[in-house]
């Protein structure tokens, strides 16, 4: 009898040894695979198709959102410019150049799971489908209103709905996210004759849920749940927000919001109709530049203070969205965006100021000083607007066109400049700094750029009102003018060329505040000095 119990509590202790065992399996398994379980996202947005980065850099970009306590990544993969991804199933997609194969995803979604990180896709599915639509075979897909800023594919042909599945079916197969992202904000359609004659049958709420709900449909049977951009139900339809599948994530996202009640009442007005959101503010956006200005943060600050504090199952967390990287230099960004996951971690009560001694002493190993305060707090609140504003007096880019030379002459009105003193602020230190030091050059070459866009706009100016502007003398200053644009621009390039990014399009607007425009209009008016005169002889009549 002895020996039978004895055995009994051998067979027991063996059993509770192996549960053990196996409950430590499965923690360090979910750690594994990057799966949040049970808490909010924490999330950043890589915008890949604008402009596809190197590996390398979404290697650093995932340590530095591990080391401060990121969870999730949103993966844009598909947009206007083309495919960040080379699709297998449909090699004829616009793809963007340097797009990434299946196997480099797959060793970035890797890596990210490797440090706690969940790597979500986006397929853009509605509008944002150049990819598509620019090509041969799938140009009738095109359902966009002649003369609308934004595109769409029709969604009541049944080419679309096989042609989504098609790369939902392939992303899926190296994403293991539970969560699939299918794109779907600004959204203009209804141009196409079938879309058309669906409109006389029913109401382009019902057409746009229907079309939402079928992707949704599909993406279920691939075992993950669907995420949509929220600005259509939330914003501008609300009748769709009655009508999608209940089981949908809704993104809210509203970049210039910075009222936290109103970041609150729609988050309940979502949650309200029985939907899981996420809240989304931006790090970067069209309204900046080289750098971006601090009234960004307040956006932040209001969404991080309604989805850290909400207590209700339903709020997934969220996710800082970062817009075309092709707009400012590579790595001259790091303290954007520790400021603003400091602001996160703080539920959106923070200064932003607070997180840039330690900033600096631990991305360049200095010491915080008067002068360091005064170089970010004057960038920060000192930097201008450039697009996605009403009034054109806010905006600034470096002149580049007729219309602009225009403006700058009709309002007389100088620049202050106070960058060029952080400039040479920066100068000075740059023999003291003891780590990341490409960060700290390409930090210092960005802010030499807007001091010399300030300065040049002075400049023509000065020169337009110096009453001796004749062919001579537009001559020589336009060389000069032209001169230093190629070198400024030759040095924007060469730091994209040594960070081993791939060759930007020089004519994109976006690139880099538009110097290249610039630098070609100045080259254009150095060799047709006329044409400046006769710009400047039309304002003065």
């Amino acid at each position: 009898m002895t020996q039978i119990m004895n055995g009994k509590k051998l067979q027991l202790r063996i059993r509770v040894v192996l549960l053990i065992v196996m409950m430590l399996f499965l923690n360090l398994s979910s750690k594994s695979a990057g799966i949040v379980k049970n808490k909010q996202f924490r999330g950043f947005m890589i915008d890949a198709p604008r402009t596809v980065e190197t590996m390398e850099h979404y290697f650093r970009l995932i340590d530095f959102l591990h080391e401060e306590n990121f969870n999730s990544v949103i993966f844009r993969l598909t947009d206007d410019e083309g495919s960040a991804y080379l699709f297998k199933s449909h090699p004829e997609l616009k793809m963007c150049k340097g797009a990434l194969t299946a196997e480099q995803l797959s060793k970035i979604v890797k890596y990210a799971r490797d440090r706690g990180i969940e790597v979500i896709p986006e397929i853009e599915s509605f509008g944002h489908s150049l990819y598509i639509t620019q090509t041969k075979r799938f140009k009738s897909l095109n359902d966009t209103p002649a003369g609308k800023p934004y595109n769409a594919l029709c969604p009541v042909n049944d080419t679309t709905i096989a042609l989504m599945k098609d790369l939902y079916t392939e992303v899926a197969g190296f994403f293991p996210s539970r969560y699939f992202h299918i794109g779907c904000d600004e959204v203009n359609w209804g141009a196409s004759e079938m879309s058309k004659q669906a409109l006389l049958h029913r109401s382009r709420s019902q057409i746009w849920a229907d079309y939402v709900n079928k992707l949704n449909q599909y993406v279920n049977s691939l075992g993950k749940k669907t995420i949509i951009w929220g600005d259509v139900p939330i914003y501008h339809d609300n009748e769709v927000l009655n009508l999608l599948d209940k089981d949908i994530v809704i993104i809210d996202w509203n970049y210039e919001q910075t009222d936290p009640g109103k970041v609150d009442s729609i988050a309940h007005k979502v949650l309200d109709k029985g939907f899981e959101i996420m809240g989304c503010p931006a790090i970067n956006r069209c309204r900046w530049g080289l750098r971006v200005n601090a009234h960004q943060f307040r956006n932040i600050e209001a969404y991080a203070k309604t989805y850290t504090n909400l207590n209700n199952p339903k709020n997934l967390g969220i996710i800082l969205t970062n817009w075309v990287p092709k707009r400012y230099l590579p790595n001259s960004q790091w303290d954007t965006y520790f400021i603003a996951s400091e602001i996160v971690k703080n539920n959106g009560n923070y200064d932003y100021m607070k997180a840039l001694p330690v900033f600096v002493k631990k991305h360049f190993g200095m010491d915080w000083d008067a002068n360091w305060e005064k170089i970010y707090k004057t960038l920060y609140e000192k930097m201008p607007s450039w697009k996605c504003i009403q009034d054109d007096n806010q905006k600034f880019s470096p002149w580049s066109s007729e219309k602009q030379i225009e403006n700058i002459i009709t309002r007389g009105k100088r620049l202050e400049n106070p960058f060029d003193e952080i400039y040479h602020l920066l100068l000075s230190y740059r023999n003291n700094i003891k780590t990341n030091k490409e960060d700290f050059s390409e930090f210092l070459l960005t802010v030499e750029i807007i001091a010399y866009s300030f300065d040049r706009q002075n400049s023509l100016l000065d020169f337009a009102e110096a009453g001796n502007v004749n062919s001579t003398s537009a001559k020589v200053y336009f060389d000069k003018v032209a001169t230093t644009d190629k070198k400024m621009l030759a040095r924007i390039d060469s730091v994209w060329a040594r960070d081993g990014y791939i060759e930007n399009e020089r004519s994109d607007e976006e690139y880099m505040w538009s110097f290249p425009e610039a630098s070609e209009y100045s080259a254009y008016l150095s060799l047709n000095p006329s044409e400046f005169i006769r710009i400047v002889n039309k304002e003065k009549n």
